[in-house]
């Protein structure tokens, strides 16, 4: 209801718990949940996000699962990245590497044991030349894709459904080695190649948002977190990401599902461009500062008829360090700024930290389900 900018019965309340806090609270090595186990390493482990949905009925939260999609029907002649795993003393090192005609593609990721996961090396190394193979492992469409998801009960009546697909520069920064000043020197130096690249990206992840639309999600989000402002520009914003939001919400519309963005940090202008100027249903996490420089109530006055506002309570230093009365007199304040009418998720900034206080998240929910009721 929320998403779709009405009333429900109270205001919703889903801090973004999503990878760390759930982890810590099994006790487990996080390795065994992102990668032990898995047929397809990562968020989408069935271990992990099992966790997941756990820890959602734990705190009573409303579960926003972020981890399911549809898998890739291959050619059977498409390469294929094929990994190594070598135990080392901080975890796990996966090594992955792809054949193709042209030469490898290889990559290596970390697995760690009380930390998520983080690529050490990425397969876009020499720009042009690993750019050919790239093209050879995604192929050039048309992209074939299973029909249903193999999740979508996970979560069940305990919050969203709702599939991710990256923006350009999260894509391209997952592939690209050397780090944002890579990504971005690329963006300036090479802009004409890059549109190549571009082009590519734009084919498959329209291909996928039909894909995800036409198995009917509740949403499908686009993530965005390397198109923040705290590292990105809005130029950037518009040559690169809003032409799949104008063209994906409208696909995700002619089903009936929802469309949704996520991104981190500074965004406040952003805010702005996805309200004015594309049919994006939800954005969040529409960070206050430090970390941002939203105004949850100035938010709501200027485009709370246009988006459902989800945020906005900082996770890297208030949810760590305040106490849980802090937190309750936050909230309150939040949904006195940003509840009226329905549309508004109370939520935090990106992710909360491994160890946040367990007693901060339940006391968010306490005031959702007190003084968020309509």
């Amino acid at each position: 209801m929320a998403f779709r900018r009405k009333k429900a019965d109270r205001v919703p309340v889903c801090p973004d718990i999503s990878v760390m806090v759930p982890a810590k609270r099994t006790g487990r090595p996080f390795h065994e949940l992102f990668l032990d186990g898995s047929d397809h390493t990562g968020w989408t482990s069935e271990t992990y996000t099992h966790v997941y949905v756990d820890t959602v009925k734990y705190f009573g939260i409303d579960g926003w699962y972020v981890y399911g999609g549809l898998k890739e029907i291959r050619p059977p002649d498409a390469p294929e990245f094929v990994e190594t795993i070598e135990p080392v003393q901080d975890g796990k090192l996966v090594k992955r590497v792809c054949h193709t005609p042209l030469g490898d593609l290889t990559e290596e990721e970390m697995f760690f044991h009380d930390e998520p996961p983080w690529k050490e090396t990425k397969p876009v190394k020499d720009l042009k030349e690993d750019f050919k193979k790239l093209k050879l492992w995604m192929g050039t469409g048309p992209w074939k894709y299973e029909a249903d998801f193999r999740d979508r009960d996970r979560i069940g009546d305990l919050g969203v459904y709702s599939p991710v697909v990256p923006v350009f520069q999260d894509w391209w920064f997952n592939l690209r080695h050397g780090g944002f000043e890579r990504c971005f020197m690329d963006f300036h130096e090479e802009e004409k190649f890059m549109q190549e690249v571009h082009e590519l990206y734009l084919d498959w992840a329209l291909a996928y948002v039909r894909a995800l639309a036409q198995a009917h999600p509740d949403e499908v989000m686009f993530g965005g977190s390397s198109a923040s402002l705290s590292i990105s520009s809005p130029a950037l914003f518009r040559t690169y990401e809003l032409p799949l939001l104008q063209q994906a919400a409208k696909v995700c519309h002619e089903e009936g599902v929802l469309a949704h963005l996520h991104v981190c940090g500074r965004s406040w202008e952003l805010v702005q461009i996805v309200a004015e100027e594309t049919d994006i249903d939800v954005m969040e996490p529409m960070e206050e500062p430090p970390g941002g420089n939203v105004d949850i109530a100035e938010a709501k006055r200027r485009v709370g008829d246009k988006l459902c506002i989800k945020g906005n309570i900082n996770t890297f230093d208030f949810m760590l360090n305040a106490s849980p009365e802090q937190v309750k007199e936050k909230c309150r304040r939040l949904i006195d700024a940003a509840a009226a009418d329905g549309g508004f998720v109370l939520s935090t900034g990106d992710q909360c930290g491994r160890d946040t206080p367990h007693e901060n998240i339940f006391a968010m929910v306490e005031v959702a389900e007190t003084y968020g009721r309509y």
